[in-house]
């Protein structure tokens, strides 16, 4: 790989915490990098709170990916920042964990796919996609960070690229909404919504009904079935004390689902879905870039109910 290639290495998204600071095979690891422009640092990944300014070329230590935010640690302190204005050191050796598609672009055209241990060279990052390289540094193109790992060991042929659990066919029939008004069963109605959204594209920046974010989907299929005053974040719905508060073994279908998918910040409700039973719920997921269905407790996993928080109780009927 040549010296420039190795030296500018730009960040230009965040990577999910679902994938880069909870899945084994994540890459979650602490790594050199540059600030590469004059800017801001804060004191929480948001910029309302309190920052200072930092020097181009000052050499950093990047913790954790956010959200957008990077968490670093410099002279002693840690701050955040967005990872825009962060570069990479080195590339970073990684292994494929899983059978992965390689895609030209986050997302778009397949152009092969990956075997599972073989060996790419992350040189950037793309929302919840790794830009890889081999090892002349030609760059191959994009796979999903959570697919990849810096141990080979860490490899396994368990999993594929897609999730398993994001149709509306993997949910039992008796799971499924047949309700087209809200003047029957306002919970039924919410869901009948929510899946006929299934596979609807993700965005950050999300406009409704085109593209969701996980807040925006559980506000867009509440607000349909009348519940016009549903707050627009996941924060902010999580912590809505207007709704009851429910344990994980009190959930009913309809409830609203808060996760706390960020280990880095004292917000309980990062992520938000809509409960469907049986452990199913349907969710606007960052991962999967798309309105999914998944399970608290699946197969291959039980992510989602490690990082469950509570529930809020938005119908009774």
């Amino acid at each position: 790989m040549n010296n420039s290639v190795r030296r500018v290495l730009r960040i230009a998204l965040a990577c999910v915490v679902m994938a880069a600071l909870t899945a084994s095979a994540a890459l979650a690891a602490s790594y050199s990098a540059t600030i590469n422009a004059r800017t801001k640092v804060y004191n929480a990944p948001q910029k309302s709170s309190g920052a200072s300014r930092v020097a181009k070329n000052t050499k950093v230590t990047l913790k954790a990916v956010t959200g957008g935010w990077g968490q670093i640690s410099y002279k002693g302190r840690t701050a955040y920042i967005p990872v825009k204005y962060l570069t990479l050191s080195s590339p970073i050796k990684s292994y494929v964990a899983v059978r992965s598609a390689l895609y030209k672009k986050p997302g778009s055209k397949k152009l092969s796919t990956l075997s599972v241990g073989q060996v790419v060279y992350v040189i950037g990052v793309n929302g919840k996609y790794a830009r890889v390289s081999n090892n002349a540094g030609d760059t191959m193109g994009y796979v999903k960070a959570a697919n990849l790992s810096k141990n080979k060991s860490a490899t396994t042929t368990s999993a594929g690229d897609e999730d398993t659990s994001s149709s509306l066919a993997s949910v039992p029939e008796s799971l499924r909404s047949t309700t087209t008004s809200p003047g029957i069963s306002r919970i039924e109605y919410t869901i009948y919504v929510a899946q006929n959204l299934i596979g609807t594209p993700y965005a950050e920046n999300a406009d409704p009904p085109k593209t969701f974010d996980c807040a925006k989907f559980t506000r867009w299929c509440y607000n349909k079935a009348q519940d016009d005053t549903m707050k627009d974040s996941s924060k902010s719905q999580g912590y809505d004390e207007r709704y009851a508060k429910v344990a994980y073994d009190d959930l009913k279908r309809g409830d609203l689902v808060c996760f706390d998918t960020i280990s880095t910040d004292d917000d309980e409700s990062d992520h938000v879905g809509i409960y469907l039973g049986s452990g199913y719920f349907i969710h606007g997921s960052s991962a999967g870039q798309k309105v999914i269905v998944s399970q608290m407790v699946s197969d291959d996993s039980d992510y989602y109910k490690r990082n469950f928080s509570w529930g809020r109780r938005i119908f009774d009927s």
